[in-house]
């Protein structure tokens, strides 16, 4: 898969992630995250993969959040970084800035599948 390739699908499985309703299909979701993903949330606290999954599962199936600014470095064979500004376009957050993110995504070999392994999100002020 070529890096235009690779941006394009890892863009499709970030958007996923938060806008997809996983309440219905929670194996889908198990695929996206690896069994080692943690997270550094925006106060700075490190988040369990259990805590990720279950905030996924839960949360508003309505929110939506615009995605801009979205790159790809490649920094290993089987190993990506997304980097990128997200602000949810909801009434209540139209005062926010939004959040940097980041993610590493690793290829699964057994399965042919990119995999979350860490995220970190740092709102911005």
């Amino acid at each position: 898969m070529d890096i235009l390739n690779i941006e394009e699908h890892l863009r499709t499985l970030e958007e996923l992630l938060l806008h997809q309703d996983f309440s219905s299909s929670p194996e889908a979701l198990e695929a996206m995250l690896s069994e080692e993903f943690r997270e550094v949330n925006p106060d700075g606290e490190i988040i369990s993969r259990e805590s990720v999954v279950t905030w996924l599962k839960q949360k508003d199936g309505l929110a939506r959040w615009q995605f801009s600014e979205f790159e790809v470095q490649k920094l290993a064979p089987g190993l990506a970084q997304a980097t990128y500004h997200a602000k949810q376009s909801h009434a209540e957050k139209q005062n926010s800035k939004g959040a940097r993110h980041c993610s590493l995504w690793q290829l699964n070999t057994k399965t042919n599948s990119w995999q979350m392994v860490f995220h970190q999100s740092t709102r911005l002020k």
